[in-house]
């Protein structure tokens, strides 16, 4: 499954108006202008009961083509099992002809695509978009075309962002992996990429939090302050704060939805946004009031004290000052990348928001002529359908198209999905197993062991039942889940893999960690005695 870029169920417009998108500026034009031509006409994605797969063909095609010394295990580790034998010995030697060839074909086909120029891009492109999509637009004062013409701009503007973004993912991965592979090799450590990485600056969704966690502090100095936020619904703190109340709590929190409004609940355009619905930032604090988050700060300081151990080790014996600076020179990249894939994520929620605003507004017109039930049931339209019943003289009947949608989309977000979808086999139903007394098996993506109650989390709302210190076991997380994230023991997640969201969660906030453990959310059970070790990838269980 495609699950580093797309989390859980998605709706039939989600994935309509976005994939051909990103695959388009992410892949096709990448692989033309390195001159795999057959490859850049390629399918990348295909959506197969509510869930995204990418076309690992496709990917290991293009693996054959890198230089040897990138195809290392972490990035095999990306592809189905049985895909990845004799991998890496296939790959290009990196002076050979082919490689060369396409060094050649990328530099005078497209500009600035090395690694030093791509994260400046990036940068230079989110203050654009801050400054362009900042601008007012109500889509309810444009008539049916304009608000069509509305959405195609939206996604047009989309691409150009993923041009600019599109090599700076890929070096994310193969950064990653390669320091990786490098410190296992010059340290006997890979796990130490978790104390290398943490405080990397300029991470978004870390800024969020610790907002977020200076305003708990505030809160918990003002027991009428702290009162209400507890003990108050979180819409009527919510309101309270955006009228101007609960003094520099208040403020604080009002900051954080003027600012970072744009974040959606989820990966999906069914998601709301936190302008939308306040509450869910309030949620968020009233966890951090509760229960005092991880002393990050402390996690910090022992990481930079391994950090410098596991560089000392990368540069002792003979050669040891070039095996440093070649590692030093790698790790830059990798967290300068690293920071870039998050971030990424947070920029792109810009386009999903205003791509929501401008759907909601279809939803409500269509709505009120009878076309559809509610307004939320554009999200079960696909792109063409949504575009067609805006532009066309009489509105098409869509109610049972998206009625039924939306009952396969409830289907399919309780499913446990298969990993792997071969051509148009329907693969079989994974088996029920029991969980007490079992040993899950997923991939640690944050060292550690911890041992608690676990709480089981199916969406957003579920969030607000997690308790300091617990295991939270979900299918994947969301960068707006952070701060409660930020409260539990260990986190084990159905979904990931070691650059998803709760992969860099996890290491920065020195959290035990395991992901892709298959059907977690079905055998273990909110109260189970979970034990996680974040190095090896065991999840144990014991029914409560």
């Amino acid at each position: 499954m495609a699950d580093e870029l797309w989390s859980g169920a998605v709706t039939p417009l989600t994935f309509s108006l976005l994939a051909d998108v990103m695959a388009e500026h992410m892949a096709h034009r990448r692989l033309a202008a390195a001159g795999f031509a057959e490859e850049a006409s390629e399918p990348v994605f295909r959506l197969h009961r509510g869930h995204v797969y990418v076309n690992a063909s496709l990917v290991a095609r293009v693996m054959r083509e890198l230089p040897a010394p990138f195809v290392t295990e972490g990035l095999l580790s990306l592809l189905p099992a049985e895909m990845r034998p004799g991998l890496a010995a296939s790959a290009r030697s990196t002076v050979s002809p082919a490689v060369l060839a396409t060094v050649f074909s990328l530099t005078t086909r497209e500009r600035g695509w090395m690694p030093w120029s791509r994260a400046v891009a990036f940068r230079e492109e989110s203050a654009r978009l801050r400054d362009e999509l900042s601008r007012p637009c109500d889509p309810a004062s444009l008539d049916d075309r304009e608000l069509a013409g509305r959405i195609r701009f939206l996604r047009s503007r989309m691409g150009s962002f993923l041009d600019v973004v599109s090599w700076g993912v890929i070096y994310a991965y193969v950064f990653f992996h390669l320091a990786s592979q490098l410190l296992e090799r010059w340290a006997g450590d890979a796990s130490g990429m978790a104390a290398l990485l943490s405080g990397t600056e300029g991470i978004h969704t870390f800024e969020i939090h610790d907002e977020l966690r200076e305003a708990a502090e505030l809160a918990r100095r003002d027991p009428a302050v702290r009162s209400a936020i507890v003990e108050e619904s979180a819409r009527t703190t919510a309101e309270r704060c955006l009228e101007g109340g609960l003094g520099e709590v208040g403020d604080r929190v009002r900051r954080v939805v003027d600012r970072h409004g744009h974040r959606l609940a989820g990966r999906d355009l069914a998601c709301p946004t936190w302008r939308e619905r306040p509450e869910a930032v309030v949620e968020l604090l009233r966890g951090l009031v509760v229960a005092p988050p991880h002393d990050r700060e402390a996690h910090r300081a022992a990481s930079a004290v391994e950090t410098s151990r596991l560089l000392d080790r990368v540069g002792a014996g003979l050669g040891g000052s070039a095996r440093r600076a070649v590692f030093s020179a790698c790790l830059g990249w990798c967290r300068e990348y690293y920071a870039l894939r998050e971030n990424m994520r947070y920029e792109a929620d810009r386009f999903l928001a205003r791509l929501r605003e401008a759907a909601l507004e279809a939803g409500r017109r269509l709505a009120r002529e009878g076309a559809l039930v509610s307004p939320d049931d554009v999200f079960f339209l696909d792109a063409g359908e949504l575009l067609g019943g805006l532009e066309a003289s009489l509105r098409p009947d869509l109610r049972a198209l998206a009625v039924g949608r939306r009952a396969d989309h409830e289907r399919f977000r309780d499913e446990d999905p298969p990993e792997v979808i071969r051509g148009d086999d329907e693969p079989s139903p994974a088996p029920e197993v029991a969980p007490a007394g079992r040993s899950l098996r997923g991939v640690g993506v944050s060292p550690g062991r911890s041992e608690a109650r676990a709480r089981v989390v199916l969406d957003a709302a579920g969030l607000e039942g997690v308790l300091d210190g617990e295991v939270l076991v979900a299918r994947a997380t969301d960068p707006s889940w952070t701060s409660t994230l930020s409260l539990a023991g260990a986190i084990v997640l159905e979904m990931g893999g070691l650059l998803s969201h709760g992969a860099i969660v996890a290491r920065e906030l020195g959290i035990p960690a395991v992901v892709d453990v298959s059907g977690a959310t079905r055998l273990i059970c909110t109260g189970d005695l979970v034990s996680v070790d974040g190095s090896t990838g065991e999840v144990s269980v014991r029914a409560a």
